[in-house]
Order: structure tokens, then C-alpha cells, then sequence
């Protein structure tokens, strides 16, 4: 962050629920809808599946990972 320009105001971790339920959860519904919508097209199949896999992964390793979020300012120099 600061190699690209920008000073570290803060850092934050959404907590497992946000991923689990507001996330991959929502993302079911959805993901059957726009197969259905995009009936044939590989690229919307493939997709899916990545997102499918995603959400695998972080069910079976959330223990060991997350996700941070950095907020910078740009920095003046």
C-alpha cells in the first residue's frame, strides 16, 4: 500500500457471519436465477462454479484465512 502511494489509515475484518450468511448464502438463489438466464453459455457456467468453489473453500478453511480491508489515504509525497 505505501509502495503505490498511500499512507495506512486503518484495517478491519468482517466477522465469519458476514461471509457465511450475507455473502455465499444469498449467492444460491441468485446463482440458480442466472444459470437459468444464461441457459448454455459455458462462460456463465464456469462462472458459477468458481464461485461455488470459493465459497467450498472458505467453509472448509476459515479457521486458517479471511479477508482484510485496507483503508489508505494518498499520501502527499
Amino acid at each position: 500500500m505505501q509502495n503505490a502511494g498511500y499512507l495506512p489509515v486503518a484495517s478491519f475484518v468482517l466477522p465469519e457471519s458476514c461471509w457465511t450468511d450475507e455473502f455465499y448464502l444469498p449467492q444460491k438463489k441468485v446463482q440458480e436465477y442466472f444459470l437459468k438466464k444464461n441457459s448454455g453459455n459455458t462462460a456463465a457456467r464456469e462462472f458459477v462454479e468458481e464461485q461455488r468453489r470459493e465459497a467450498r473453500l472458505y467453509a472448509k478453511y476459515k479457521a486458517f484465512y479471511g479477508y482484510v480491508f485496507f483503508i489508505g489515504k494518498k499520501s502527499n509525497k
